[in-house]
């Protein structure tokens, strides 16, 4: 087991320096300004840069370690040579030393208890053995398959013996590349990739908003977030729910955060279409959260005088789009298809009047699970009390594109449930309790934004590409 986990680690490792090399391409990274504190997105980054390509490139028979590690390879040397374009300054960080302040001090002090929750879950990830049938159905399986027969996986998940057919690979193929990390098929000691990802959350989302929120209301978010008793038990399970909301709420952070930003952030703009291009690939649910978001960041950024800002929006969400486009085209090129809906009946208003009473047992159930205590904690109540407040302070900006992602993904989630061929006490008993963790995620990551802002800060050294 040690040989095991160690490499998972340095594997995980890797993603970081996959991510950190990319920053440094795209000069978000540089040596003339202070922006060491981006780096905490680094790591998350990698991961995505790096599952893209291996999720679409083992539809073409091609191993999913292969084309992780080429693509690392490329990524890490081509910002090896720029660097030393930059006079051999390591990766071009100018670090500073950082101010000490009651808040920032309150910030640490949350994020240390963070730190002990996750430490203290970490056996628990390493040890439990893998048992929830649904997740192996539909992604273990599909990540077994990857790893062991990338030859024989395209046809074979295609038939439909693999689970569902149409969900996107994001997820199995992280597992996979976790698997051929460790050597071999290990179910259970891949719940530690699942707490990795979950504990670079914390981190991703101080460097997405520690601009323009409050460090200890950042650290708070996150802690109540990762603090939840249904996260981290949905997160054990390992199941696509939590690691899609994960990666709607780091996209939601940078969006949110490059539009009340008054200097040239388009750093967060990358960061939107990334993480939220990712979730498209993760579960079919994250096309619905990422498009909402799509259509959340136009409006926000329509409502400004400045005219470039929507054009900058727009050029995000087509980056977004086309990381998850070319799912779309493979699964209508092959007939994929879910049985348990067919969003055809969405236009058809007969059908819509004739499923008209599972609308409001799907809007009760939904709000239900999002407000027990003992699951969520008071979150709903946060991110409403939030809103409202942003609202007393007139920031429009903030409301428009928190507001109009949340009434999107609300109302695209009510609408799957009328239009399910399942039966929806069935449906909702099984499902309702891991569809709101995006909403739920995706809502808190937004409220150290929409309360208590910090001041922009008019120095230069922060600016940046």
């Amino acid at each position: 087991m040690a040989v095991e986990l160690t490499s998972l680690l340095l594997v995980n490792a890797a993603y970081f320096v996959v991510g950190l090399s990319v920053f440094v391409l795209l000069r978000w990274v540089t040596t003339e300004r202070a922006t060491w504190y981006r780096l905490g997105v680094a790591y998350p980054a990698g991961l995505v840069v790096v599952t893209i390509p291996a999720s679409y490139l083992a539809l073409l028979r091609v191993p999913v370690s292969l084309t992780a590690t080429l693509v690392g390879v490329v990524i890490v040397g081509a910002a090896a040579f720029r660097s030393r374009l930059w006079r051999g300054l390591g990766f071009g960080i100018a670090l500073r030393r950082p101010r000490l302040s009651a808040g920032s001090i309150a910030g640490g002090a949350i994020g240390l208890v963070l730190a002990v929750l996750l430490l203290y879950a970490a056996r628990t990830f390493a040890t439990r053995p893998f048992i929830e049938w649904d997740s192996w159905v539909v992604w273990m399986s599909k990540a077994r398959l990857l790893y062991e027969n990338p030859s024989a996986a395209p046809a074979a998940l295609r038939s439909g013996n693999y689970g569902q057919s149409p969900y996107p690979l994001g997820l199995p193929t992280i597992e996979a590349l976790s698997f051929s990390a460790m050597g071999k098929f290990d179910g259970t000691l891949l719940g530690v990739q699942f707490l990795l990802l979950a504990s670079a959350f914390p981190v991703a989302l101080w460097s997405l908003l520690r601009s323009h929120a409050r460090a200890w209301m950042i650290a708070l978010a996150a802690l109540v977030t990762m603090g939840a008793p249904q996260l981290l038990f949905q997160l054990l399970t390992r199941y696509a729910d939590v690691p899609l909301g994960i990666f709607v709420g780091l996209g939601l952070a940078a969006g949110a955060s490059w539009l009340i930003s008054e200097r040239d952030e388009r750093w967060l703009l990358g960061c939107f279409a990334l993480f939220l291009g990712m979730a498209g690939i993760t579960k079919n649910e994250g096309l619905l959260f990422s498009a909402a978001a799509g259509v959340a960041l136009l409006a926000a950024s329509w409502s400004t005088p400045d005219r470039a800002r929507l054009r900058d929006a727009g050029v995000a969400v087509a980056g977004m789009l086309a990381v998850m486009l070319p799912w779309r085209v493979y699964c209508s090129a092959y007939g994929l298809s879910t049985p348990d809906y067919d969003l055809a009946h969405a236009t058809d208003p007969s059908y819509l009047r004739a499923h008209a009473d599972r609308v409001w047992p799907a809007a009760t159930e939904l709000w239900h699970q999002a407000t027990i205590v003992h699951s969520w904690g008071l979150l709903t109540w946060v991110i409403l009390l939030a809103l409202l407040t942003a609202v007393l302070a007139a920031e429009w900006r903030l409301v428009t594109f928190a507001g109009l992602w949340l009434v999107l993904a609300i109302s695209g989630l009510l609408l799957t449930y009328w239009v399910s061929t399942l039966p929806v006490e069935s449906n909702l008993t099984n499902t309702s309790f891991r569809t709101i963790v995006s909403l739920l995620i995706g809502g808190v990551a937004l409220v150290p934004l929409l309360v208590f802002r910090r001041p922009v800060e008019p120095t230069s050294a922060e600016a940046g590409p």
